[in-house]
């Protein structure tokens, strides 16, 4: 060991010998040892101890306070459970949220005065965290803003009795409570001066003298989301339940608007009372005005989906103050009690509806909600206010998803002039006076048998004829020809009528077209041309197989079901027994060339609806064999379609001053009507008028001249033997 030292001793003893370069090292490492020893004692000895007392600081504490994650916490906090009821004063509400335990055992809470309105969850949860929740964020350095406030230093602060400062009150199940004042905002920082009521700094000076001082702290920013807001921050923004898809099977849907002093239906709308007695594919029908034809793309992607599930983006106002006359009117709204109801209430526009909320319920629930006119908000929003009686609110919805109640008509209509099934076409009349053409077509028979009678005039007139190359005169008549092969094709002249029946399926409405109504009207004292349309509900053809008892085809190839049978309701069979009931049969299919009912069910094997009983007919038809007692007898639908057109005329004055007025050259003007005949069937074909009701369109809409002049100059080629061309420029 003294060895040891002596080495240690003389690399730091002078020599007349010069060190060795290892020497040199180990010197210079034996002071860099000494170096960290050192450190290391002083860390020990001075740095942690205050490194220690630094991280297990709790500050001197007023009694309630409590210390932890580096914060003063105002008060404990305090379960959702443990609040009785939360009271809230601000510069906008006065009110109190009461605890309530449901049998679910779930602690919700109900506004008092108006129990029964539907209270948001999530803005609820945050308002409770913000009143249990009290962390300060004073400025760093501090503990508080200040433990020594006077009433002076209290006024700066918006806390004095004269600020008369917001304020929240918790009240616990154990019977005591707490309120805290809330006063201006943070200049620094984002938050509010607070103080808590009750809780003073009680300080004595040198000479015994007491003084009591006010303590001020600062509260998290969101309290001006939810303290400071009024109570309709935490209401439900549900105007109407989620009826998700339910929404889709909407029957009676209907908007109305005011017009001067009078409520006016501007459009109600049902769903097709049974869609396999339907002559189109529609599935919702235009119950008011009956003429129209409802776009189904625009009315389920544009109002139903967005009716599904109706929320306000912002609650306005609640429970029965909202009857008040100061109240509703400054919402643009008429909500007096005593009318509310749609032939008194004054409020801008309703919109009904009514579906199934649920699967469970097969009741449908109907629903109202009433419209104020089109408002906007600061930021340039459009938006309307909505009064819900389901939940007695009024909130704000944005224009651009419920704009459709100041749609007009058009906006709602179907943009072809008319469309249905090729199937249902009975009779087509096409009148044109500047055309020369005046003609009746009568359609018969089924898909491969279809028949056309053509007559000289559009009331039925004489048949019309043609001279052949032998000046021999014959009815004009088209014939299906089929030809059966691999795959089956038609040939002849009954496809150029095909084809101009898909031609008129085809014909455009000038739904949106910019017109200057003040300067180009309609002339309403003439009709220039006239087209009709007569159908009735008859099955489409399908293609399927046949399969025997065990589930096996029967056939390798499918069959053809021409279909063109009569859909009839209220098929009733008398009973054969003296005093017996009929059957009546919801549903029946008339088979017109056999003059007899049948009944279709649906297969099992793959889906398709088909007739009780069949046979393979002629060249793979479907031919029923399974028909209902010859005494059945029915009701169906004849529906025809009325389109009038008038020409369109320009006034304006020209250079000269003179007025003047001429024919406009791009659209005319078109109003649709409809006749609906309901009639008795029976097997031998006798057919008896029911009832027949007509429905006329008030106003007419906008076609372009050379979109439906196609379809009349494409009748001419129809006649004249040359094909057309389907797919041309409308």
């Amino acid at each position: 060991m003294m060895n040891f030292l002596k080495k240690i001793k003389a690399l730091f003893t002078k020599s007349d010998v010069e060190k060795t370069s290892l020497q040199k090292t180990a010197r210079i490492s034996i002071i860099f040892a000494c170096i960290a020893l050192v450190g290391v004692i002083v860390y020990f000895a001075l740095i942690a101890p205050l490194l220690k007392a630094k991280n297990e600081y709790i500050p001197e504490l007023f009694d309630g306070e409590v210390y932890q994650h580096s914060s003063i916490y105002i008060l404990p906090v305090y379960e959702r459970s443990q609040i009785k009821s939360v009271e809230i004063k601000n510069a906008l509400d006065h009110y109190k949220l009461n605890s309530v335990k449901r049998d679910s055992g779930e602690i919700t809470f109900e506004i008092e005065g108006s129990e029964h309105i539907s209270i948001d969850a999530n803005a609820l949860s945050v308002l409770l965290a913000d009143v249990r929740v009290l962390i300060t964020n004073s400025p760093a350095g501090q503990e508080r803003v200040t433990a020594t406030a006077t009433q002076a230093d209290l006024a700066n602060y918006g806390l004095d009795e004269a600020s008369d400062p917001a304020w929240f009150e918790v009240s616990l199940v154990d019977g005591s409570s707490y309120r805290i004042y809330v006063g201006k905002s943070l200049v620094t920082t984002t938050g509010y001066y607070v103080r808590l009521e009750g809780r003073k700094n009680v300080v004595t000076d040198e000479a015994g003298n007491t003084t009591e001082y006010d303590i001020v702290y600062a509260l998290q920013s969101s309290l001006s989301e939810t303290v400071l807001k009024a109570s309709t921050c935490v209401v439900s923004t549900n105007l109407t339940p989620y009826v998700g898809d339910h929404i889709f099977s909407a029957s009676n849907f209907a908007i109305t608007r005011m017009n001067g002093t009078e409520r006016e239906v501007l459009i109600r709308v049902g769903i097709v009372a049974d869609q396999g007695i339907a002559a189109s594919a529609q599935m919702y029908q235009m119950l008011y005005p009956k003429a129209y034809v409802i776009n189904e793309d625009v009315y389920s992607e544009s109002i139903l989906m967005n009716l599904a599930y109706v929320q306000a983006f912002e609650i306005v106002a609640y429970g029965d103050k909202i009857h008040d006359a100061e109240v509703y009117e400054k919402f643009g709204l008429d909500l007096a009690k005593d009318r509310l109801d749609l032939e008194k209430n004054q409020s801008y526009a309703t919109v009904t509806f009514t579906c199934p909320t649920s699967n469970q319920d097969s009741e449908e629930t109907p629903f109202l909600l009433y419209f104020s006119e089109k408002k906007t908000d600061l930021d340039g929003t459009e938006f309307y206010y909505v009064y819900s009686p389901t939940y007695e609110i009024v909130g704000k919805v944005l224009a651009e998803t419920y704009g459709f109640v100041d749609w007009k008509l058009a906006n709602f209509t179907s943009p072809s002039l008319f469309y249905e099934y090729f199937t249902s076409a009975e009779i087509i009349e096409i009148y044109n006076e500047r055309e020369n053409l005046d003609l009746y077509f009568q359609i018969t028979g089924k898909e491969r048998s279809r028949h056309v009678d053509v007559m000289t005039s559009s009331s039925g007139g004489k048949e019309k004829v043609y001279t052949t190359v032998n000046g021999e005169q014959i009815p004009l008549v088209y014939d299906t020809k089929y030809v059966h092969g691999a795959y089956g094709t038609y040939e002849g002249d009954f496809e150029i009528f095909r084809d101009l029946y898909y031609v008129l399926i085809t014909r455009k409405l000038a739904l949106y077209a910019e017109i200057d109504e003040s300067q180009t009207k309609p002339d309403m004292s003439k009709v220039v041309a006239k087209l009709a349309v007569t159908t009735s509900p008859k099955d489409h053809p399908i293609s399927y197989h046949q399969y025997d008892a065990n589930g096996q085809r029967l056939t390798q190839t499918a069959l053809r079901d021409e279909g063109g049978n009569i859909l009839c309701s209220k098929v009733t069979v008398p009973s054969e027994i003296e005093g017996g009931a009929p059957i009546v049969y919801d549903r029946a299919y008339y088979d017109i060339q056999a003059k007899r009912f049948f009944l279709k069910t649906e297969d099992p094997n793959d889906g398709n609806i088909k007739p009780n009983g069949f046979e393979v007919g002629p060249n793979g038809t479907v031919k029923p064999n399974l028909y209902l007692k010859d005494t059945a007898s029915g009701e169906y639908v004849e529906t025809t379609y009325i389109y009038e057109f008038y020409d369109m005329y320009d006034t304006y004055v020209n250079a000269n001053g003179e007025t003047v007025t001429q024919l406009n050259p791009t659209y005319m003007c078109v109003v649709p009507s409809k006749i609906i005949r309901v009639y008795s069937l029976t097997s031998n074909g006798e057919r008896e008028l029911l009832s027949e009701e007509m429905a006329e369109a008030e106003a007419g809409v906008y076609i372009r001249t050379a979109t439906i002049n196609k379809l009349f100059s494409d009748t001419h080629k129809l006649l004249r033997g040359e094909q057309i061309d389907k797919m041309g420029v409308n």
